[in-house]
């Protein structure tokens, strides 16, 4: 078979004095089909194929890659081949890759309908986005929440740990603290902490507390019927760009985050330039006063007894109380990051756990330690029991207090949660770096508990070398010496 522009070729290279073998070598054809078409006057004509050479290795499968790019249009041709794969296809990658382009080939195009807004009319939220962040810890999930005012473009970004009914109005509560004001109407998506039925002809039925923050805040409502992003095609414009982008900003600044205190920081700072321009500024001049914020409207409210246990369960989920506290009646408000606890009757005393999503449970060590001390054996099966460990240098320790043969059973509990207990006299971290000196000295066990103590209180902290010297004197004392805070007093003038 030669090419049109071979025909030529060997035309024009007879004409040019060649034989046919030289023309032949040249074009890297045979010498017979360069003489044959150099005396014929008509170009190749090939007649195409009546059938396949080899059987279609993919026509079995095509209707069930059909049916996955409708499930999952965003399906790679890679993952469809692993899937043909396991079923007894045998053809090659590359052969799906390209069927797979052809079948995307035919469907039609989406056509986008710009809109227009009118100034404060109407904001449009969603909370939709997830991104993995580094945090101190390592690694979190931080659901990001999108507010766009679509008039002017202007738009702001809150993350939060959980999507809750709380963070979502948090979330249009700050967006509305951002740009100065309440819009007309909101419209949104069909939350489940929000709506608790889609009916017909587009009504809805809300939740409870949805339906306060209706009342109190007093905006109209424009929900999205199911299945319909177009709906609110701004917001979700908004959430596929930014999310990107500021993933983009925090790995090309390598932060790594404290806390979402941090985190909603550093999103106020990367949205904050979004907040401006000529028409923004007109939309916020339309913009209703903001309603100042109401716990009983923005967070979620319980009251419930605390346990023998000692914990309050609220939201199936275990918060732990002082041991003062059972027995009585707990008010547990809820927000987006936080569960604060007060006794019914003594708001003043409260207590903040870090808001813990449904099924997990926030144990403070300061509130069991005590009983554990006075029941020591407890903790060998309690279920709370990783709480006295958050650090591995704590299991060490643990390990280390091995009785002697005259120690009393639950010596080692007894002795570790002594040394814990100093955590209503200094901080963890302090307990912490006393216990790696001693463990570094092969202290024995009765004395560990001694040497921790008398690093964390005395005031000359010794060097690691002294820290046995330390203990066996009797002679360093262990009161404080204020002479060092005199030198700070004023002294009055002479007359």
């Amino acid at each position: 078979m030669i090419t049109m522009d071979d025909f030529h070729k060997t035309r024009a290279l007879r004409h040019l004095g060649k034989n046919y073998s030289e023309i032949g070598r040249e074009l890297g054809i045979d010498r017979k089909t360069a003489r044959r078409y150099d005396q014929s006057q008509a170009p190749p004509r090939y007649s195409p194929r009546q059938a396949p050479s080899r059987a279609d290795l993919f026509a079995a499968f095509e209707s069930q890659v059909r049916q996955w790019l409708e499930d999952a249009p965003k399906i790679s041709g890679a993952e469809i081949y692993a899937l043909l794969r396991v079923r007894g296809y045998e053809g090659s990658e590359r052969t799906v890759e390209r069927r797979m382009k052809a079948m995307k080939d035919v469907r039609p195009k989406e056509r986008f309908f710009e809109q227009e807004y009118v100034p404060g009319e109407q904001s449009q939220f969603d909370f939709k986005e997830s991104l993995k962040l580094p945090f101190g810890e390592g690694e979190r999930l931080a659901h990001l929440h999108f507010g766009t005012l679509p008039y002017s473009d202007a738009f702001f970004i809150h993350a939060y740990p959980q999507k809750t009914y709380e963070c979502f109005m948090d979330g249009v509560h700050s967006f509305f603290e951002k740009i100065g004001g309440m819009t007309e109407n909101i419209r949104f998506d069909n939350l489940s902490p929000c709506v608790k039925k889609v009916l017909p002809s587009s009504k809805r039925i809300y939740t409870q507390s949805f339906e306060r923050a209706i009342k109190y805040y007093g905006f109209g409502l424009l929900p999205c019927s199911p299945g319909k992003g177009s709906d609110k095609g701004d917001v979700e414009r908004d959430i596929q760009t930014w999310s990107r982008r500021f993933l983009n900003h925090v790995k090309v600044h390598k932060i790594v985050f404290r806390d979402f205190m941090q985190l909603n920081e550093e999103l106020t700072k990367f949205c904050r330039r979004e907040l401006t321009g000529e028409k923004f500024e007109t939309e916020q001049k339309r913009l209703k006063p903001l309603l100042p914020r109401d716990q009983s409207v923005l967070c979620r409210i319980e009251e419930s007894r605390a346990s023998s246990h000692g914990t309050v369960i609220v939201n199936r989920t275990c918060y732990s109380v002082p041991d003062e506290w059972i027995g009585e009646m707990c008010r547990a408000v809820m927000g987006p990051f936080e569960t604060h606890l007060a006794r019914v009757g003594s708001p003043r005393n409260v207590i903040v756990h870090p808001r813990k999503p449904e099924g997990e449970h926030s144990i403070q060590l300061e509130h069991v330690i005590k009983s554990l001390v006075r029941k020591p054996q407890a903790m060998v099966r309690w279920a709370h029991r990783e709480i006295l460990f958050p650090d591995p240098v704590f299991e060490k320790l643990y390990a280390s207090l091995n009785p002697g043969e005259n120690e009393p059973p639950g010596f080692r509990e007894r002795e570790f949660l002594k040394i814990i207990n100093l955590v209503h006299h200094t901080q963890l971290s302090e307990i912490k770096t006393a216990v790696e000196i001693v463990l570094s000295q092969s202290c024995l066990a009765p004395e560990i508990f001694e040497f921790v103590k008398d690093l964390i209180f005395t005031e000359r902290r010794p060097l690691i070398a002294d820290v046995t010297d330390l203990h066996r004197s009797s002679q360093i004392p262990l009161e404080p010496n204020l002479s060092i805070y005199d030198q700070l007093i004023p002294k009055a003038a002479l007359p």
